[in-house]
């Protein structure tokens, strides 16, 4: 047979409407990860009452106006994720870790000497990466109920054979771009199913618009074995405006800048289709690469009002979004005649935007003198507010706001974090938990952390160790192959601060 595979690499860019964005991809940039500081992580995120951290600054922008002097602060963060997914009652666990550089914040404090009621104003600003994507999951198990073929033939179903037909001297890179500049990413499936020999139309007809499976056509149980590698970031970029009011409120509000970069490389490999067919195995990739930026606000505020307690109370605005997708795709079919490969070498580029949704925190603590302190945290989120913008009127974008308004819930957090200081030296815990944002099914993370700091005078080191379990679920794809992965995520984090005075 002929091996699809295009003599002359090239690489063609463009642009169409939208592919298979999904409630789950919007849910990666929705969901709330526990990063920062060393001291803040330590305390599980307990900060919306305190201040006086470069991290609280990103949940409350009143904690700017807590800091006493100017600083300057970084922080280093390294990672060791083991992911359990289980894909048809069968286990497999992959363990992967990554070092990043993951919080830099200054803070200038300004006191006023007019003896006004506005004794302080504070300029911050602080990088923080809010979300880390490094992981890897490797599905692996027996599906009895669909294979590969459905997955082609759910986009190919209802598309003319015309169209996914190649005619004399025409590239296939050509044919599958064309389909994505004027049919769009369905028909650009269908194209790599007929082309990779996994189906076939009923009838070699141009008006010819159902189609069976090569591959499966007894619909045997198959052996899967799905490989995804996700790296990339999402950080945010607060520019603080902050002010103490006389001597019990504080007052702040934050410019955000965020930007994401995430990609994700997901390769099946499908075997085991019996006696009734000349398949020996198939293996599909997609190489997806998002490129995002996108600005938020907010606002806060911390009450004392005596020595010993803390109140802390803000807002965060949607983080609305611009989306840029970039997708390779190539398949591979290897049978008793020989190998069947299709490799466009194609990029195709999706532009669109969407939104997560606001959050609203409190916050409560209390002093104990100079020995230490006790903090609690609240978080609200309305997770049906996550949308894709549909201005353009896109039917697949429409769908999956109906799925988020379906599927997904509002969900609390709760924060809370300790510290005790012997002399110098400072002794932390904490913990977090976060509800399931799904109504159907668990998507939550939850864990303990702890820490310790050293105060030098001039400067200050901090450390922290945390141990976080997240649980969701992920579909192979959205539409055919359409089962569900249930992953389980433990992640060790140890993270190491320095801040210094100026």
């Amino acid at each position: 047979m002929k091996k699809y595979i295009p003599h002359v690499l090239m690489l063609f860019l463009y642009t169409i409407a939208s592919h298979a964005q999904s409630m789950d991809d919007i849910l990666r940039y929705s969901r709330t990860e526990l990063k920062g500081s060393a001291r803040y992580v330590s305390m599980g995120g307990a900060f919306n009452a305190l201040g006086g951290d470069f991290s609280a600054i990103n949940d409350n922008p009143a904690a700017a106006a807590v800091f006493l002097n100017s600083e300057i602060g970084v922080t280093l963060n390294n990672l060791d994720n083991k992911v359990n997914a289980n894909y048809m009652g069968s286990n497999n666990s992959v363990d992967s870790r990554s070092m990043d550089f993951d919080q830099f914040g200054m803070v200038f404090v300004l006191n006023e000497t007019s003896g006004g009621d506005f004794t302080k104003l504070t300029l911050a600003y602080n990088y923080q990466n809010s979300q880390l994507f490094n992981a890897k999951f490797n599905a692996i198990g027996t599906n009895s109920n669909r294979s590969l073929d459905d997955y082609f033939l759910f986009f190919a179903n209802g598309v003319p054979f015309s169209q996914i037909k190649t005619y004399d001297n025409e590239p296939l890179s050509q044919s599958y771009k064309y389909l994505g500049e004027n049919f769009g990413y369905g028909s650009q499936q269908a194209f790599l199913g007929y082309q990779g020999y996994i189906i076939s139309p009923e009838r070699y007809e141009d008006n010819n618009t159902q189609y069976f499976s090569n591959s499966n056509p007894q619909s045997r149980a198959v052996d899967h074995d799905f490989f995804v590698t996700h790296s990339g970031k999402n950080s945010k970029h607060s520019f603080s405006l902050a002010t103490q009011y006389r001597q019990n409120l504080y007052l702040g509000f934050n410019l955000n800048s965020h930007n994401s970069r995430f990609s994700r490389v997901d390769n099946l490999v499908e075997g085991n289709y019996g006696s009734g067919s000349n398949f020996r195995r198939t293996e599909f990739e997609n190489d997806l690469l998002t490129i995002g930026e996108g600005f938020s606000f907010q606002l806060g505020a911390i009450c004392k009002p005596n020595n010993n307690i803390r109140v802390g109370l803000s807002y965060q605005s949607p983080v609305w979004y611009k989306m840029i997708d970039e997708l390779k795709q190539f398949i591979s079919s290897f049978k008793d005649s020989g190998e069947d490969s299709v490799d466009p070498q194609v990029t195709n580029i999706y532009e669109y935007n969407l939104s997560t949704p606001s959050r609203f925190s409190g916050g409560l603590a209390y002093i104990f003198g100079t020995k230490g302190l006790i903090s609690f945290q609240y978080d609200q989120v309305n997770y049906q507010n996550t949308s894709f913008d549909i201005g353009s009127g896109d039917d697949n974008f429409i769908y999956q706001n109906k799925r988020i308004e379906q599927n997904l819930k509002s969900a609390g957090t709760l924060r809370v974090g300790g510290e005790y200081r012997i002399d110098r030296l400072s002794l932390r815990a904490g913990y977090f938990n976060q509800k399931s944002i799904n109504k159907t099914a668990l998507d939550l993370n939850k864990g303990t952390t702890f820490g310790l700091g050293y105060d030098f005078g001039g400067s200050v080191l901090n450390f922290s160790l945390s141990n976080i379990e997240y649980q969701y679920s992920e579909l192979m794809y959205q539409d055919g192959l359409n089962n569900y992965i249930q992953l389980n995520k433990d992640q060790i984090q140890f993270l190491i601060s320095c801040s210094f005075k100026l």
